[in-house]
């Protein structure tokens, strides 16, 4: 996410179901309290 990729791109570079990968996203971005992608790779791009 990071990075700008997509579910897609992230699941294949993972070698991992798409579907995995939205569910783990969705969760990251709940656990963060970032709505938007954007806003979630900012937050790591400060740490």
């Amino acid at each position: 996410m990071a990075e700008g990729l997509g579910n897609r791109a992230i699941a294949q570079r993972l070698t991992l179901p798409e579907r995995t990968v939205e569910n783990r996203v969705s969760q990251i971005m709940r656990k963060l309290d970032r709505p938007l992608r954007v806003a979630v790779a900012a937050w790591v791009r400060e740490r």
